[in-house]
């Protein structure tokens, strides 16, 4: 992402009137929204070539920008995620990408390893954390300051979607027609 998608993001999508309560039962008190496709972070990062390069990175031949929706979301002051795996959408588990916008938060993202070791620590601003669905256990610590803003995205290295994708939609009480970049 360049910096006007950064710009966008702190001045467009962190309004309290666009996100919404989270509805996963993992996520305590996270706020979100999906982003509209014709937004610029969400054109940014969805596309043939990012997927690319990600594929690259994660040893994939072919990823592809998944059709689930774009969210931002933010943990705000007493928010947290509770230690989960991500369920698959997918025939093959897909790749979750989570870009941290700022951090202003003490919070921390933690994951246990394959030995059952807890790893993790502080995200930074402008970072960018993956993980694989079914792969990693992993949780985001309670915010007792500050927030921390992120935009979630997800690729897919097939087309074939899980059953489990139809219960995960919509997220946040604003619903599917609520979108950042939609005109409020």
């Amino acid at each position: 992402a360049d910096e006007v998608g950064v710009r966008l993001v702190g001045s467009e999508m962190w309004r309290r009137d666009r996100v919404g309560s989270e509805r996963r039962a993992c996520a305590r008190q996270r706020l979100g929204v999906m982003v509209d496709p014709t937004h610029v972070v969400h054109r940014a990062f969805m596309n043939r070539k990012v997927a690319d390069r990600l594929g690259a990175l994660t040893g994939e031949s072919s990823l592809l920008p998944a059709d689930v929706p774009v969210e931002f979301r933010v943990y705000p002051s007493g928010s947290c995620m509770d230690w989960h795996q991500d369920v698959a959408l997918y025939v093959e588990p897909q790749y979750e990408l989570v870009f941290t916008l700022e951090n202003s938060s003490d919070s921390q993202t933690q994951w246990q390893d394959d030995a059952g070791r807890r790893r993790g620590g502080w995200t930074e601003p402008n970072s960018v954390l993956m993980v694989r669905a079914e792969h990693v256990v992993h949780r985001v610590t309670p915010v007792t300051r500050g927030q921390r803003p992120i935009v979630e995205f997800v690729y897919t290295p097939t087309p074939g979607k899980a059953a489990e994708l139809y219960g995960h939609l919509p997220t946040s009480e604003r619903g599917p027609r609520a979108r950042v970049g939609d005109s409020a």
